[in-house]
């Protein structure tokens, strides 16, 4: 008799815990958390800001889950806070600070309001930034770096609670988002060469690429050491000087290559494509360079 007491007493205790766990997941599963819009561990989330742009503009955004929507908003307050900036390079780089990422400079973007609602019943809110992207570098990493200061409902994921803002630059040519690699045909030297190249947005009309058969390399010196700018004017003319110090010169009156920038289109694709003709000096070395870029696209 004492051992059916038991099992029956087992049974029930199993039971209770059971239903217990029930309720608690349950509780979980309607529980509303809301957390900032990041895209990896570190909370990073990416905006492209086109130079074309004076001011550019982009959005820290927070969504709420749950199973249920809420019953009442939640006001958040964001504040510019250094710790997970300072946790990305540490733990990226550690020591090696010229890799540093940068801090977007305060003369570069504006925070109007740092205070934004998730509304009642909805999912999301965001706060707006005014990005000034003209003068970044396409060689350096920049980022806002905020938080979550306080908020007035419900709960905040507290591995979501900040996050880095990282602005990334483009133009009508060339953007930082991803590699921009044009296709390349003609000749140096009076011998034909092909290959890809590099090209990277340095202000609304300003590509920059590496001379010649050069290949891009992230390291400061080979940049300044190769690198050439591409200036583009309102009639798709191209000019042709050195980014630091190599010693270029444009060649005008080739027919073939004749220093323009246009845009290609055969009915079947879309080309972006530059015609340049130039000579520059590696050491005592002198080059000469006809070249077409290509870049297929889709308008």
């Amino acid at each position: 008799m004492k051992q059916l007491n038991v099992i029956i007493l087992a049974a029930f205790l199993l039971g209770l815990t059971a239903c217990n766990e029930d309720k608690i997941f349950e509780k979980e599963q309607y529980k509303n958390v809301f957390a900032l819009v990041s895209d990896d561990d570190y909370n990073v989330f990416s905006v492209v800001h086109n130079l074309g742009e004076a001011e550019s503009i982009g959005y820290v955004a927070a969504s709420c889950g749950g199973t249920n929507t809420t019953t009442q908003e939640i006001r958040i307050t964001m504040e510019e806070n250094d710790s997970l900036f300072n946790l990305y390079n540490k733990g990226n780089y550690d020591t090696d600070i010229d890799k540093y990422a940068n801090l977007l400079p305060a003369d570069k973007y504006t925070i109007d309001d740092y205070n934004f609602t998730i509304p009642a019943g909805e999912r999301s809110g965001r706060m707006k930034l005014r990005v000034r992207p003209e003068g970044l570098s396409p060689d350096s990493v920049y980022f806002v770096s905020l938080r979550v200061a306080n908020y007035s409902a419900y709960e905040v994921n507290p591995d979501k609670d900040d996050i880095l803002y990282r602005v990334l630059i483009k133009n009508k040519y060339a953007t930082q988002e991803y590699a921009t690699n044009y296709d390349l045909r003609g000749s140096k030297n009076g011998i034909q060469t092909q290959g890809v190249k590099q090209m990277h947005p340095i202000s609304a009309n300003k590509v920059r690429i590496m001379a010649g058969t050069e290949t891009f390399q992230a390291d400061t010196t080979v940049i300044n050491k190769f690198g050439l700018i591409l200036e583009i004017d309102a009639t798709n003319h191209v000019h042709i000087s050195s980014y630091k110090n190599i010693t270029v010169q444009q060649i005008d009156g080739d027919a073939e290559y004749p220093n323009i920038f246009l845009i290609e289109d055969d009915g079947y694709k879309t080309h972006k494509t530059f015609l340049l003709r130039y000579s520059y000096k590696d050491g005592n070395t002198t080059h000469q360079m006809k070249e077409e870029l290509r870049l297929e696209f889709k308008e």
